[in-house]
């Protein structure tokens, strides 16, 4: 027992007791380790079969890992994803953590993360637990392998991309899972009630091109009295399958503005650090703002690169389309058209970024097709137009098509639809 001589309570009168108990807090977790909850984890799995394939997932809430480890994983933006791979093939199946997060941490990063100052001994259990618990590369033929893998955290929805190669096949599982915390905005839409079953279009490829071609250049302002940032974007995917290629590459969904994300937008701000989620401003197309919004987050919070999507009242080939625009915030400056006196200053050369999104893309092996259509509309530098905060662009007027399908396809594979093409794609007459 350590005695502090002094008056008052030596618990809290003492700068020395203080000192003492902040070391011995240091070296000790909320609660002793309990591994035998990952029994409840495979009760409660998600749960897909292909072929000789069978993937279970789970995405634990903050409470769930700090059971499991005896520490907080959210408090050092860990969330941990339990995934089974259970092998019935002739061959080894390789799991490839890159695709479930293309950042994700290792085991001994997190382990060492949650070490106490002046523990060793429980240090070394972290160790050893984060170790046997991680989730197997190589699962042997005719055989089941379970464990973590550690992800950064999401809010209420994690989409989860589990890829596997056995033999010489190439297998892709997506999971939309539910996580108590933080809502993302997309959850807040009800795009069963955006438009009456009967009133969607189904259209062919031409027809597509043409109504594609036909709509308005840019978002607008909630009242539409002013043009915004150019539609220079559309995706072809069914619901949340079309999410998947981009949060393979690190894109997030973002959360919605409220004062619990603005006050972490601003902390951001003043520290110079990202957000992954951060609000992303509402612009309008089909009467409404954007249906739901991506982003990637680079150094800080002023410079991300971000998308924003509206599920269009029409198909094609029965397939759900998106129209959308791309941009690369770079910077931060005063505003008056929002009601905190700042927004992203965004580059001006925005094809780069619709270029950007098409090679990410392409390295999911997610891309069927892709083709260009007018509609935009073309600015340069001498002549350009501007954004609803007064930015300047350049364009070749442009829109990226892009096509996503269910079977992985390499890039050397996809088709490049005989539409339009960027004036840099096109050679010598």
């Amino acid at each position: 027992m350590v005695r502090v001589r002094g008056r008052g309570n030596p618990a809290t009168g003492s700068p020395a007791a203080v000192g003492v108990s902040l070391l011995a807090l240091a070296g000790c977790g909320p609660a002793a380790p309990d591994p035998s909850v990952a029994e409840r984890f495979a009760a409660t799995a998600a749960v897909q079969q292909r072929d000789a394939l069978t993937v279970r997932v789970r995405a634990l809430s903050a409470e769930e890992s700090r059971t499991y480890f005896g520490a907080s994983l959210a408090r050092v933006g860990v969330q941990p994803v339990w995934v089974q791979v259970q092998n019935d093939s002739d061959s080894d199946a390789r799991y490839l953590p890159i695709l479930t997060d293309p950042n994700y941490f290792a085991p001994q990063e997190v382990a060492e993360q949650l070490h106490g100052w002046l523990s060793a001994v429980r240090n070394a259990r972290l160790d050893a637990l984060f170790a046997r618990s991680a989730m197997p590369i190589y699962v042997a033929p005719h055989s089941v392998a379970a464990g973590f893998i550690y992800t950064h955290p999401d809010g209420g929805l994690k989409l989860i991309n589990v890829g596997l190669i056995a033999g010489q096949r190439f297998s892709r599982f997506r999971f939309a899972v539910p996580v108590p915390g933080h809502e993302y905005a997309v959850q807040r839409v009800d795009f069963r009630g955006l438009y009456p079953a009967d009133k969607i279009e189904d259209l062919d490829l031409e027809q597509l091109r043409a109504r594609l071609q036909s709509l308005p250049c840019c978002v607008t302002n909630r009242t539409g009295s002013g043009q915004g940032d150019p539609l220079n974007l559309v995706i072809v995917g069914d619901g949340l399958d079309a999410l998947f290629p981009f949060t393979a590459r690190g894109w997030r969904l973002n959360e919605p503005v409220d004062a619990s994300s603005s006050l972490r937008m601003v902390k951001a701000f003043l520290l110079h650090s990202s957000d992954d989620t951060a609000p992303v401003s509402p612009l309008y197309l089909f009467g409404r703002y954007q249906d739901l919004a991506l982003q990637k987050a680079r150094t800080s919070i002023s410079r991300r690169n971000h998308l924003r999507l509206w599920l269009a009242p029409f198909t094609v080939e029965h397939h759900s389309v998106w129209v959308g625009q791309i941009s690369r915030d770079i910077g931060i400056k005063l505003t008056t058209q929002s009601w905190y006196l700042t927004t992203h200053r965004v580059s001006a050369y925005v094809d780069q970024e619709r270029d950007y999104l098409l090679q990410d893309l392409l390295l999911t092996a997610s891309v069927e097709r892709v083709g260009f259509v007018g509609g935009v509309g073309a600015s340069s530098p001498p002549h350009p137009r501007r954004n609803l905060t007064d930015d300047p662009y350049f364009t070749d007027g442009l829109r990226l098509v892009v096509f996503l399908g269910s079977e992985p396809r390499s890039p050397l594979a996809v088709e490049f639809l005989p539409w339009e093409r960027p004036p840099a794609l096109v050679g010598p007459d």
